[in-house]
């Protein structure tokens, strides 16, 4: 499947990475962090065609990469890449499966999952790093949105 996307996404992630989100130094931060996304509010107003059971597990250090392998509602983190943005990413992929994998509505998806769950400040250094690696999002609602009482 062609996903023109794919490299310009992970360089622009790449050049932000560092200073997105809370510091998941170990294991142990990776899957509470985990279950506070798919558990809040947020996420579940946000995003109600989501999947809620979600497996999460670990890669080995050798493997290439994290993966989320969405027919099996399953995201694989590898050792050693536990950081907010990395566990956002791939959740992203289940929320927004559509083809191409990197395509417009994954990264507006990833997009909202940082602004929700890593605050604005860290959105607004996403979206300008993607904006600067040429990376397009899609505009239109991804679902309605969150209501502040």
């Amino acid at each position: 499947m062609e996903d023109p996307q794919r490299l310009n996404v992970y360089a622009a992630e790449d050049a932000v990475r560092d200073t997105t989100g809370p510091r998941l130094r170990r294991w142990a931060h990776v899957e509470p962090f985990f279950e506070q996304v798919i558990g809040s509010p947020h996420y579940i107003e946000r995003f109600p065609d989501a999947p809620l059971e979600i497996g999460l597990g670990r890669r080995s250090h050798n493997a290439r990469s994290s993966v989320a392998v969405v027919a099996h509602r399953q995201i694989l983190i590898r050792d050693g890449s536990w950081n907010a943005l990395t566990v956002l990413h791939e959740l992203a992929h289940l929320v927004a499966p559509g083809p191409p994998p990197h395509g417009p509505s994954f990264v507006a998806t990833e997009l909202e999952l940082v602004r929700l769950f890593c605050g604005f400040v860290d959105h607004a250094a996403l979206a300008r790093s993607f904006a600067e690696h040429g990376v397009t999002a899609s505009h239109g609602p991804l679902a309605p949105p969150a209501r502040c009482d």
